[in-house]
């Protein structure tokens, strides 16, 4: 098998695994295969560049992070437009992210991920290791920030691993990558995104981590062995990831320490 084709293979995985009765829609005509990427799109990113703004303009008006992070978007764009009153709307207690879900009592995804990736059953063990060592490894960090069992947080970690391959092993910022989990959060504190199934919300979780580990390893490997047509494929592989799941054009990420700002 080619390295092309073994790299787009899991982009057409969520495909495969969808239900059969056809495409989710969002409100702004965009249609995916999976209930987590239909709420991940354009007008969502522009939230939640929004978000990054507002928060700069309030730090200057004397507002902590800590406050920041117990403020909605709403409430924010409130605040800046001098209507005090919403902001004591704010509950002192945050319901659960509507990002978490209750985990089910095994992997759900990541088996069907090594079963596309790898030809032999020793590849496909080999690759559920690597898959696992990356989910257990991502979890570790997670756990300290509260990030763990969220989707939130893996597609945080999704973006800063196509950061750093697309922008050729450059890290981006651990505390910009720890505020973009917690920007998608508040972003996706929805109705809709809440009604979506624990599964569905532990799969593309999964997914994020599982094939985010996949291009660092792959990078990495093809990095150090001085293999700059491997990885070039790599960084296309992990841009059109970025593009297809997420709707985010990888050409204007920027992450710096306040989290990630969308450049037109």
């Amino acid at each position: 098998m080619s390295i092309a084709r073994r790299f787009l293979i899991p982009l057409l995985l969520l495909a495969a695994l969808a239900p059969a009765r056809g495409q989710y829609a969002n409100s702004y005509g965009y249609t995916f295969n999976n209930p987590v990427s239909a709420s991940c799109n354009q007008m969502f990113w522009d939230k939640m560049n929004a978000r990054q703004t507002y928060k700069a303009l309030l730090k200057k008006k004397g507002y902590s992070d800590a406050q920041l992070e117990r403020l909605s978007t709403e409430t924010m764009e409130a605040l800046l437009a001098g209507k005090e009153g919403k902001a004591a709307e704010t509950p002192a207690m945050a319901a659960p992210a509507a990002t978490r879900f209750k985990p089910a009592r095994s992997r759900l995804l990541l088996p069907a991920l090594a079963g596309s990736l790898g030809t032999t059953a020793e590849q496909k063990k080999a690759l559920t290791e690597v898959f696992e060592a990356g989910l257990e490894g991502y979890e570790k960090e997670a756990a300290s920030s509260g990030l763990i069992n969220d989707v939130a947080g893996a597609i945080a970690y999704f973006i800063g691993v196509g950061y750093y391959v697309i922008h050729d092993g450059d890290e981006p910022d651990g505390d910009g990558l720890e505020a973009i989990g917690r920007t998608l959060q508040h972003t996706l504190d929805t109705p809709p995104f809440r009604s979506i199934a624990d599964p569905d919300k532990q799969k593309f979780y999964e997914l994020m981590i599982g094939l985010g580990t996949y291009f660092a390893v792959a990078y990495r490997q093809a990095a150090e062995g001085g293999d700059a047509k491997a990885a070039a494929v790599i960084k296309d592989a992990a841009s059109e990831s970025l593009k297809g799941f997420l709707n985010l054009e990888p050409s204007t990420i920027r992450i710096t320490r306040e989290g990630m700002e969308i450049v037109r």
